[in-house]
Order: structure tokens, then sequence, then C-alpha cells
């Protein structure tokens, strides 16, 4: 480019020269007479002569221009500097949210205010400082103004969701999330957020209207949404119930047991259902499937029931066929011990018993081993030691949360400990926080996520 240049230059050059050459090998002359005078001069004079005014011309043109734009350009320098100390307050400010300095925050969120004209830049630093100092009308007002400026509106309705949370208005954090939702309803947090809060107020119907949507657009994975449907389904079918709207309750089961037989809340809740409407043999269908995907006890107490079954050897019986379904799974072990020691096999008991705890039995297979000493009246040295063992053995399987670890005696669809739909599982032990009882009062709702919801 460098190179290019120059030969511009030395081409413009000889062609002056030329010209020059040429001018001086024919001088010519010039006379200019105007009112009374009269000029002599050469060709070459003149033409210096008027590229001289010209230049002269450009020159009181410039000067004039600076002149008149000189009070503009100092304000707009002065507003470039002002809008550059401006961010620097903005930027210093965010830096100190960041380092949890509420105060430091204040301050150059105030300056910033000052010297920027963008407010819902400023806006955000406020109303992020005025959280840190524990300022909640401060925080909720800054939120508030963002709403009026489109491009930062979602980012108020975040903060505000927040702040209803904080305080406990679940009516109102709701009716933000819906906002957000209307807004962004292709963003992650907003679809979690705006389920999970619909699940736990037991709006099953709108809940699935938002899961469907998070679907269709692919912020919930086809398989979650297979799940989680299904267990709105459950809870519509429940609630369909309880509403005396009998006609749907069994039809959203099956549903339900169609999309996620292996949920054991699903196959528990039809054959419920199939038991209440005398219809046992598909009840025990339903179980024998539900079994050979995620055996439970529930599964298994529910499977006797539909079999009407008394007497304790036919009932060994019948647990065996459930069993065999999965014979080698820890529960179907358990299961047949249970229901030979209800039965007086002791031997076979043991046997099942000896399967299920292998080298470390559990916590249940030590108590119900001490059970089998005491009623087949064997030493009490066996049972205190059988009972001692529980006491350090391993925890069994239990209702968990995989959002926040709680344990749970029963299952829920919605977390009693965080608030999260479809999280429980019937998982392997573990210390995994608090154990939540039936009936354990609810938390406040707070802003989850749909988490992975396969296996039991």
């Amino acid at each position: 480019m460098t190179m290019l240049r120059t030969l511009i230059w030395f081409a413009v050059a000889a062609v002056a020269m030329l010209g020059a050459v040429w001018l001086a090998a024919r001088p010519g002359s010039v006379i200019v007479e105007w009112r009374g005078w009269r000029l002599d001069t050469s060709v070459g004079v003149l033409l210096v002569g008027v590229v001289f005014l010209i230049l002269l011309g450009v020159a009181l043109w410039l000067l004039y221009r600076w002149i008149v734009g000189a009070p503009g350009a100092f304000l707009e320098g002065w507003g470039e500097s002002r809008r550059r100390r401006g961010y620097r307050e903005l930027t210093q400010g965010l830096a100190a949210v960041a380092a949890g300095d509420g105060g430091e925050a204040q301050r150059h969120a105030r300056k910033a205010e000052q010297l920027l004209s963008e407010p819902a830049l400023t806006l955000l630093l406020s109303a992020q400082a005025a959280q840190l100092n524990g300022d909640r009308e401060g925080a909720n007002r800054a939120f508030k103004a963002m709403l009026a400026d489109e491009q930062m509106a979602f980012l108020g309705l975040r903060g505000l969701i927040a702040q209803s949370l904080r305080d406990g208005n679940q009516a109102q954090a709701l009716d933000y999330a819906e906002r957000a939702f209307a807004l962004k309803p292709q963003t992650p947090w907003v679809v979690h957020s705006l389920f999970d809060m619909q699940a736990q107020l037991h709006l099953w119907r709108a809940a699935q209207d938002t899961l469907d949507s998070g679907v269709r657009r692919k912020v919930v994975s086809a398989d979650r949404g297979r799940t989680l449907r299904a267990l709105l389904l459950v809870e519509r079918s429940r609630a369909a119930e309880h509403d005396g709207h009998d006609s749907d309750v069994l039809g959203m089961a099956r549903e339900a047991f169609g999309l996620a037989p292996e949920r054991i809340a699903v196959a528990s809740r039809l054959a419920e259902l199939q038991i209440k409407t005398g219809d046992a043999r598909r009840a025990m269908k339903t179980l024998e499937r539900g079994w050979s995907l995620s055996p439970h006890p529930d599964l298994a107490a529910l499977y006797l029931k539909a079999s009407g079954e008394s007497d304790p050897l036919k009932r060994v019986g019948v647990v065996r066929k459930l069993a065999a379904h999965k014979p080698d799974d820890l529960e179907s072990h358990l299961a047949l011990a249970q229901a030979t020691l209800d039965a007086g096999l002791w031997g076979e008991a043991r046997r099942h018993l000896d399967a299920a705890g292998g080298s470390n039995p559990s916590v249940r297979v030590c108590r119900m081993m001490a059970e089998l000493e005491e009623r087949a009246e064997s030493d009490q040295t066996k049972v205190r030691s059988w009972l001692a063992r529980a006491a350090d053995a391993p925890a069994d399987k239990a209702w968990r949360c995989t959002a926040c670890g709680a344990h749970h005696e029963t299952w829920h669809s919605v977390c009693e400990s965080c608030g999260a739909f479809g999280t429980l599982h019937w998982r392997a032990p573990g210390t995994f926080g608090q154990i939540l009882a039936p009936g354990a009062p609810k938390p406040a709702i707070g802003m989850t996520t749909m988490n992975t919801v396969s296996g039991g």
C-alpha cells in the first residue's frame, strides 16, 4: 500500500513538472482591464494567483466553520467526557456489587445516575445495591421502574419475581412470572420457574400448558417432558376425583401410565383406580409391569390387595408371582422375605433376607432379621445383635429429592423442601438432608428448575 502511494505521488509530481515545462516554453501574456486599472502579466503568474485565491478561500471557509462550530464541539466533547465518567462509575458500581459491598455500590450508582442519561442501566445497579443493603423498598422501586423500558422490562420482572418470593407473596410472583413468560417464552429459567410455581399452587392444567410450550420450543427435552406430563396427569386425575369428575379420572391415569410406566407413582395411581372400579385383574397386570421396571414396596402391597388373598401361605405364592418379573432385585427378595415371615416360613424368610443383605445388610434387613429371630423364638442374644447392627447399618432406599437432597417418607409430586416438581425418586441411601414427614409445612415457592426425571 505504501509503495502504491509513493508511485502515485511520483506520477503527480511528474505531471506537475511537465506542465511547468510546457508553460515555460509557451509563456504567453495576459492583459486585464477593469475600471481604469490595467494588469499585464504572464499566463503562469495568473495561474499561480488563481490557485492562491482558491487556497485562501478554502482557508477562510474552514476558519468560519471552526468559529461557528466551536461551542457545539465543546459541548459535545464535554458530554462525551461526562459519559465516559458515568460508565466508569457504572463499572465500578457493578464491581462493588460483585464484591458484596452495598455501600460502595450505592455511592457509584448515585454518581452514575448524575452523569448518565440512560436510567435503565443505572436502575439495575441501584436495584442490586439496594438488595445488598437490605433496602427491599428501594430494590422494588428500581425493578418496577425498569418495566417502563422495553429492553430492561424482562430483567426487571426477574428481579420482582425474586423479591416477591422473598416476601412470601406467591400470587404476585406467579403474576410476574406469567408476564416474563409472555415476553420471552423460550427462556429456560422462565419456563422452569413458572412451571414449578403453577405446580406448587396445584394449577395442574396451567402447568401442563407451560410444559407443552417448553417442549415445543425445546426448552424441555422430549423425554423429560414425557415424564413430567405423566406426573401432571396423575395429579389432574386426583383433582378430578376430588371434584367428582369421575369420567376423567381413570382415563388420565391410563394416559399417564402409557407415558411413564416406570414411575412408581404412575403405576400405583392406575392400579389403585382399577382396584377401586373392581378390575383387579387389570390392576395386577399394571403392577406386574410397574414392578418389572421399578420395584417398590407400595406396588407389592397393592398387588396383594388386588389379589384379594388373605391366607398367609397363599399370599406367598401371590408375591412370588410378582417377584418373578424381577427376581434378582433387592425389593423382590424383601417382599418375599416379608411374605414368608408372615407365613411362618422361617427358612425361606432367612434365605431371602440373606440374599437381600449380602455382606453388608441395610437397616431394613437387620430389623427384619431381628423380627425373624424373635418370632422363631431363637436366642434373644441374636435379636439384640441384629438390632445393634441396625443402628450402624447402611440406610435403605428412600424417597429422595434430586434437586435439594431432602428425604420424604412418602412420595409427593412437589418436593416439600424445595418446591421442585417431579424430583422425588426411590433412590439409594445417603445423607441428603432432613427427612420430611407427611403433612410437614410447605416452604415458600422458590425458583427451581425442571430436574432430570428418569428413574423411580
